[in-house]
């Protein structure tokens, strides 16, 4: 199943300016998701660059690692869980898998995983959840 998410917020800057050979960013990031998941997640990333491209971010290639916390419904089902993620952003695309490890409420016994796609200007989230 897939739902559509945007991107609200995306605020990135560097860890320190004190290492320059360890150029890590820390982004705070919020995704409205809309679908048979409703709510907001708030996610923060690490970002390791091994491309940048100071005219176009999309066009950079980044390891990412981070952690996502949703807050919302999930068919019905009110609650919040939280996943990691793990993977890269290369070029516009977004492979980063992520997976559940807590939840809460009525999501209590909610496990699976999860990961990007982009269609267009499309953005969606393939889950694949179960209670």
């Amino acid at each position: 199943m897939d739902v559509t998410f945007t991107v609200t917020k995306w605020d990135e800057k560097p860890l320190d300016d004190i290492r320059k050979d360890f150029p890590i960013n820390i982004a705070h990031v919020e995704y409205e998701i809309s679908g048979e998941l409703v709510g907001k997640a708030m996610v923060e990333y690490l970002l390791y660059y091994l491309e940048s491209n100071v005219d176009d971010g999309h066009l950079a290639t980044a390891k990412i690692s981070g952690f996502l916390h949703f807050d919302g419904n999930y068919k019905g089902k009110r609650g919040t869980f939280t996943a990691i993620e793990q993977g890269i952003f290369n070029k516009g695309n977004l492979d980063s898998p992520g997976t559940i490890f807590k939840a809460t409420g009525d999501l209590e016994s909610l496990k699976g995983s999860y990961n990007y796609k982009f269609i267009g200007q499309t953005s969606k989230m393939i889950l694949d959840f179960e209670f």
